[in-house]
């Protein structure tokens, strides 16, 4: 045991604290914050707080109340001018004293005809604003149906229900349920940063006659083993990390911009994600030492380890199907093919109820073929490892594999 965790140990510590890993780690962070800052001088240039005028040709804003609207930086409030003729809003929308104008027709709010008069379309914060504004004051006029006042007053709650009706959410949810894509973009990031660390390792080892020296003193098993880990514990620390980046930044972000409000995961999500993506790791890891076993130069192997890894982005291209009809054929098959499982399921996950079988299927396969793949592995091990200079074959490893 002791030798087994002084090869995760050094297999962790060799790739961690080299600059390239360094340098994928803090490309996420610096790359949203980039985006973050680019974002943020758009906004300064293009940002737009001019007055919004209106004008009332129905008679319920005669004697209007200027509701306090709550803004912020990146959510400015802008002021409402009243218009006694739409000519005098029209003459200052050219002059470019207002950015645009309401034009409440005659018959509402029974007749809900409401124009916006632009020549650039206000940001939408600023018409959610002049909503909140009209509400409150309709709710000030005595002489309307009080439902009408209730309804007015009360605004629009959208509900948003997916095809086969078995999951709902609140609009201001929906950002929630980006989080299982975002979940599976990370894991093939993930998979190919640790995979191409544990192919590289196990080929230059296997190429300077490093693994010569090693096998004396360890196992197969062990040094297989303790690779798989250390080499899984690197792929680990890197989305741990950035889930702490990504959770911070929606605490901070919260405070900017309101939608992030309504961002949540629950554990139960959390939990299927875990038990999902921990055997997937331990599948292409073990993959991914197979194939640095039975090869002989580095570029090879890479070649060849993208043939286990690009499977992993193919439900992004199916994404819309999986959307529309997340029971389908397409998506079930996907689901349950090892390569492809992980990403779907996520994807799968926002847009129904998945039954706990199914899980539990994925669940298992995952975890045989992570079983299988380790087996595999071991078998290239006590193969491919000391055959330098000459190339061994999957077929060498399933049909001679008890030999030598």
């Amino acid at each position: 045991m002791a030798k087994l965790w002084q090869i995760i140990k050094y297999e962790y510590t060799r790739h961690v604290l080299e600059k390239r890993f360094i340098l994928s780690l803090l490309s996420l962070p610096i790359g949203i914050l980039a985006m973050v800052g680019i974002g943020f001088i758009i906004f300064l240039v293009s940002v737009d707080t001019s007055p919004i005028g209106y004008v009332d040709q129905s008679g319920v804003l005669d004697q209007p109340i200027m509701v306090a609207q709550e803004g912020g930086f990146f959510n400015p409030t802008v002021d409402f001018i009243p218009y006694q003729e739409e000519a005098q809003a029209k003459a200052d929308l050219e002059d470019g004293q207002i950015q645009a104008y309401y034009l409440i027709q005659e018959g509402y709010p029974e007749s809900p005809d409401v124009y916006l008069v632009y020549f650039d379309s206000p940001g939408s914060e600023y018409q959610l604003q002049f909503n909140r504004f009209m509400r409150e004051n309709l709710g000030l006029v005595q002489d309307l149906d009080p439902a009408v006042v209730s309804r007015l007053t009360e605004g629009s709650v959208i509900t948003l229900m997916t095809l086969d009706e078995t999951r709902e959410m609140q609009e201001a949810e929906i950002f929630s349920y980006f989080i299982p894509f975002i979940a599976g973009i990370l894991f093939i990031i993930v998979v190919a940063t640790s995979g191409g660390y544990l192919l590289q390792a196990v080929v230059e080892e296997k190429e300077n006659r490093t693994m010569e020296i090693v096998i004396t003193s360890v196992s197969h098993t062990q040094l297989m083993t303790g690779k798989i880990i250390g080499n899984l514990s690197v792929g680990l620390t890197m989305l741990i990390v950035w889930l702490i980046f990504g959770v911070a930044g929606l605490l901070i972000g919260a405070h900017f911009f309101p939608f992030l409000q309504g961002v949540s995961f629950s554990s139960y999500d959390l939990v299927i994600m875990l038990l999902v993506l921990l055997p997937s790791f331990v599948m292409v890891a073990a993959v991914m030492s197979a194939i640095g076993a039975t090869m002989t130069e580095i570029q090879e192997a890479q070649q060849v380890s993208g043939l286990f890894t690009l499977p992993s982005t193919i439900p992004f291209y199916f994404t819309s199907v999986i959307m529309t009809n997340p029971n389908g054929i397409l998506p079930m098959i996907l689901t349950y093919f090892p390569l492809t499982a992980p990403v779907t399921l996520l994807m799968r996950m926002p847009f129904t109820v998945i039954p706990t079988w199914q899980i539990a299927l994925t669940i298992t396969i995952l975890v045989l073929f992570a079983i299988l793949g380790i087996w595999f592995a071991g078998r290239a091990f006590r193969m491919g490892m000391l055959r330098y200079g000459k190339k061994l074959t999957f077929r060498e490893v399933l049909l001679k594999g008890g030999e030598g």
